[in-house]
């Protein structure tokens, strides 16, 4: 299936004419109120269908619906939470990873969804999709998907079959969520036939599995594992273009790239005279030029007092690495 079914341009919302500017204004107050906690009742509502699917009970997908709706509104009305957002990019879940990366596939794909210009309904989907797309490691052994060495060739075959687990679990819902069972099963497949569990190719992967396969991807190389330490957003996204080239379509890495950019908020980047400093706003249209807080001087020195750079409006400086915060001096 062509991503160009899909997309279309989500409706605008409006104020109702009849609502008056305070009500709107009230509305709004809480719907930021309820966003402040949305990551732990996201975590918290994996936690207790991971209980469930453990006691072979049917999960109940109605809260996390609601809590993707949420989620769709926030991101579709510009309302999406920066601490939100600083959480999905860049916090470290070590003991619970499985959790924080379904959380945050579910976030990233709804935001790249919406950068396409798929409607609501779509991304309503794309995000419970999201949520769910590991719940098949549940059945892994801990043993193996907390190993803290290189798997042996036994061990990552019994990884690679965890999408069969994850359509066995959601399979008996498919009369009210068809598309899930589907979209789990195919979560790791890729465009050239390199995949698992079924090598397929092409259209023959659900376009939301498509999506959430690339997210997932940039998840997995932007965060810690037990096995292996998390590499830099600009670093993982050039080697997700080398490796991933023929993996997964051209529009899904711009949409990507155009929703977080090369150097997302909060990451740390290197200027060409040497000083270094904390990427503050982003630009689509510059992606390589974005607003930094300078840290570090030229001569490797901590500032008193940040200096803010627009690179847009520097002919001289421009970013030349991304650097990791632990690496610059105290």
């Amino acid at each position: 299936m062509r991503f160009s079914i899909l997309q279309q341009k989500a409706a605008k919302s409006t104020v109702d004419p009849g609502a008056s500017v305070l009500e709107h204004l009230e509305k709004r107050e809480e719907k930021l109120r309820d966003s402040s906690n949305w990551y732990p009742r996201a975590s918290q509502f994996l936690r207790h269908l991971c209980t469930q699917g453990k006691n072979s009970e049917t999960p109940d997908l109605s809260p996390g619906e609601l809590l993707v709706q949420e989620l769709v509104e926030m991101s579709v009305e510009g309302d999406l939470p920066q601490d939100l957002l600083l959480q999905v990019l860049h916090r470290e879940e070590e003991e619970s990873f499985l959790i924080a990366n379904m959380v945050n596939v579910a976030v990233c794909s709804v935001l790249v969804g919406a950068t396409m210009g798929l409607p609501r309904e779509n991304l309503v989907e794309l995000g419970l999709a999201g949520l769910l797309h590991d719940i098949g490691k549940l059945r892994v052994p801990e043993e193996i998907l907390f190993k803290k060495a290189p798997l042996s060739e036994e061990e990552r075959g019994v990884i690679r079959t965890y999408p069969y687990e994850s359509h066995a679990v959601l399979n008996p819902l498919a009369g009210s969520y068809g598309y899930l069972a589907e979209c789990a099963l195919h979560i790791m497949e890729k465009l050239d036939g390199s995949g698992y569990p079924q090598g397929l190719q092409g259209n023959a992967i659900h376009p939301y599995a498509q999506i959430m396969g690339l997210v997932d991807v940039y998840e997995a190389m932007t965060h810690s594992r037990p096995y292996r330490p998390k590499m830099l957003h600009f670093h993982a996204v050039k080697e997700m273009l080398k490796v991933y080239k023929h993996a997964f379509h051209r529009e899904l890495f711009k949409a990507l790239l155009t929703t977080f950019a090369f150097f997302p908020v909060a990451s740390y980047v290197k200027l060409n005279s040497g000083a270094a400093g904390k990427v503050i706003q982003t630009y689509p249209e510059h992606p390589f030029r974005p607003k930094v807080a300078v840290v570090v001087d030229a001569q490797s020195k901590r500032v008193l007092v940040p200096r803010v750079i627009d690179l847009r409006e520097q002919h001289v400086l421009y970013v030349v690495d991304a650097v990791a915060v632990e690496t610059l001096p105290r």
